[in-house]
């Protein structure tokens, strides 16, 4: 991830409730088995390792592009899904990671140094971290895990022998990590218990994305086109009861598209119960919806936003009265 800013969710507790159609000698051929074009290696851009999954592909020569699938196995093993023409010849991929039978991917503006990647259907909130193919290298054989490097996307393909790539992914999302704690005064004397948390998209049902990428860049740009749905859309990304502190703990995390027609309609909604310092449970399943537009502000495809959230109400009369949430977002 790009890089790491925090940004701080005050939730006054003060009201307690805050919270070419191919000629007939290119056509390839689709397979069931293994085919020759092989995966060594897998690597996500800037950090960490990617979460694998199955890659969806195309294949271009020219202006000549063929949609395949490399199938993800298990423990760094793959099956590809297309076979290429008999003979030599060199090819560009471009693809996307982890694929979704819901999606529906195709790819236009080919040439030699460039393409667009069409990815409909997208969703505006995850659990996954889709990823672009951003880079391709030849690789000698399976052992070679020699990095590719981004804005290659050519290989030399000889049906002879087994063909090995290795491929550089690079992020399509942002990652929002969520810490929590309580304030001192307010901890003294009650404690919080997290039950669930969940992120809220209303009026958006989903993206189509098309990504632009080019030869000795990679990723040159993205566009989002928002599909308008009805209702609220909702993700969990924490199912378990958890005691706050006043120690800051990572409590859960997400991914979501950085659009900005999406930050204004994503909140994040915190259910919890409130005890007193005797264990006694003095309000029960209480529910914050905080908006995340300000702490979303200038997010950057790539990055990863670690969020404050920090229970710390300005009164303490009356902890037990059930008024509605107020909410104070800080940067």
């Amino acid at each position: 991830m790009k890089h790491i800013k925090y940004f701080l969710i005050m939730i006054a507790l003060v009201l307690l409730a805050a919270c070419s159609q191919d000629t007939a000698e290119e056509q390839p051929v689709v397979l069931e088995q293994d085919a020759s074009l092989r995966i060594s290696r897998v690597l996500r851009a800037l950090s960490g390792d990617p979460e694998y999954g199955d890659i969806r592909i195309f294949v271009t020569h020219g202006t000549t592009a063929t949609e395949g699938l490399i199938e993800y196995e298990g423990e760094d093993a793959w099956t590809t899904h297309l076979k290429l023409k008999s003979g030599t010849r060199t090819y560009n991929l471009y693809g996307f990671m982890p694929d979704d039978e819901v999606f529906a991917p195709s790819i236009s503006g080919v040439t030699d140094n460039s393409a667009v990647l069409h990815i409909q259907q997208m969703p505006p909130i995850a659990t996954q971290d889709y990823c672009i193919v951003a880079g391709v290298r030849q690789a000698a054989d399976e052992s070679d895990k020699t990095p590719a490097v981004r804005g290659a996307f050519s290989f030399d393909y000889d049906s002879r022998r087994e063909n090995y790539i290795n491929l550089l992914v690079d992020h399509l999302y942002s990652h929002l990590i969520f810490n929590m704690k309580v304030g001192e005064d307010y901890n003294a004397v009650r404690t919080i218990k997290i039950k669930r948390m969940k992120l809220l998209v209303t009026d958006i049902s989903s993206y189509n994305v098309d990504v632009t990428l080019t030869k000795g860049v990679g990723i040159s740009s993205v566009a989002h086109n928002s599909t308008a749905g009805t209702g609220t859309h909702e993700m969990t990304i924490r199912d378990e009861e958890l005691t706050l502190t006043t120690t800051s703990t990572t409590v859960c995390s997400g991914y979501v598209i950085p659009a900005t027609t999406l930050f204004d309609k994503l909140s994040l909604e915190i259910v919890y119960d409130i005890y007193d310092k005797k264990g006694n449970k003095i309000s029960p399943e209480r529910t914050a919806t905080n908006n995340l537009a300000y702490p979303l502000e200038d997010l950057e495809r790539g990055e990863e936003r670690t969020l404050l959230v920090t229970i710390d109400p300005s009164y303490l009369y009356d902890l037990s009265q059930q008024d509605p949430p107020f909410v104070v977002i800080k940067n």
